[in-house]
């Protein structure tokens, strides 16, 4: 039987973030299933030094993702999946911080008179070695703030990209 230490250390957090944009589902969609260069412009914690896509399809694809966060680098490897419409979800397969199975990220747009609302949510385990308790803490403490810019930043990004 698992102690209530053991348990606290599988929970799963989970941040979502809701924005509105001028954009479009499909450009909103379509940014977060593009691993071209591009998706730095994008996403601003993604490295496309520390990214590699190992297999992509229609629908899929599987990908690792990190960057540098002082002297690590933080990093997963995740399958999408973009079958289902106004939606992608990322499943860590492979992390040096996240817990998994138990940690994914997802992305949904729907329509709206602007453009699209966008919910962004990232639900994480966090490993038992020392980077990913350290990683672990500050989700929980300051995650949610964290999270909230980092979310609004990717809007900003897309509407520029728009934009341009």
């Amino acid at each position: 039987m698992a102690t209530e230490e053991s348990k606290a250390k599988d929970k799963i957090t989970t941040i979502s973030v809701a924005e509105d944009t001028m954009v479009s589902v499909d450009e909103v969609v379509n940014a977060a299933h593009d691993f071209s260069e591009r998706r730095t412009k994008v996403f601003p914690a993604v490295s496309i030094r520390h990214m590699t896509v190992h297999s992509s399809g229609d629908t899929t694809a599987d990908v690792s993702e990190g960057s540098r966060l002082g002297p690590f680098v933080i990093w997963e490897r995740c399958t999408y999946d973009w079958s289902k419409p106004g939606s992608v979800v990322a499943m860590v397969t492979d992390s040096n911080v996240y817990g998994f199975p138990g940690s994914n990220w997802e992305i949904t747009a729907v329509a709206n008179d602007q453009g699209s609302h966008v919910e962004m949510t990232w639900r994480r385990r966090f490993q038992r070695r020392p980077l990913g308790r350290i990683m672990g803490f500050a989700y929980r403490h300051i995650g949610q703030r964290s999270f909230t810019k980092y979310a609004r930043d990717i809007i900003k990004n897309l509407e520029a990209l728009d934009a341009a």
